[in-house]
């Protein structure tokens, strides 16, 4: 089995900003996969399963996601993690693959390196830096960052999906790496 999470804060306040990119990823796959999450009280997370995945949504806020991460990881005895997270040092528009390392200062990859170690795959998603951390990652994306935000996320998906029937991280990194922001026509 292979743990696929989606980091981001739960509650209607955090919906679609900045830090919640994990969540709305996943859930744009669990929809085009005409799936559905449930929650679960036994690991505080929202979860689906598909194939050999367990798709998981931490309820806990960013800074404690480890805890969720930590009783699916443990109870489904998965043999790999993949995080989709936000990532402030990448421009909006680049998409990075990552295994292994450090956590850049992401509070959720924080929690997670402390209670699992950090030897997990990611997908990095830019979401830019901003005048103030917290305001910015807090924040929604501007109406002239949506076009660009989702295009992205339907690359990110994309590459999930890919991983899916690969399960292969060398592939997905080598076919979805967006080391330049995606361009986009008007």
């Amino acid at each position: 089995m292979t743990l696929l999470v989606g980091l981001g804060n739960p509650t209607l306040r955090y919906a679609h900003t900045r830090h919640n990119a994990g969540f709305d990823i996943l859930d744009s796959l669990v929809s085009e996969l005409d799936l559905s999450f449930t929650f679960s009280s036994k690991h505080n997370a929202c979860l689906c399963v598909y194939k050999d995945f367990i798709f998981l949504k931490p309820q806990t806020y960013m800074n404690l996601s480890g805890e969720s991460v930590l009783s699916a990881k443990n109870f489904y005895k998965t043999k790999e993690i993949l995080i989709v997270h936000d990532d402030l040092d990448l421009d909006l528009g680049v998409v990075r693959f990552k295994n292994g390392g450090g956590n850049g200062g992401h509070n959720g990859l924080k929690s997670i390196d402390l209670l699992c170690s950090n030897s997990y795959y990611r997908l990095r998603v830019g979401i830019s830096k901003g005048m103030g951390v917290v305001e910015h990652v807090l924040s929604k994306f501007h109406k002239n960052e949506e076009p660009l935000k989702n295009a992205v996320f339907e690359h990110a998906k994309n590459a999930l999906k890919f991983f899916i029937e690969s399960h292969d991280f060398n592939a997905i990194q080598n076919r979805f790496t967006l080391k330049k922001p995606l361009k986009i026509e008007s």
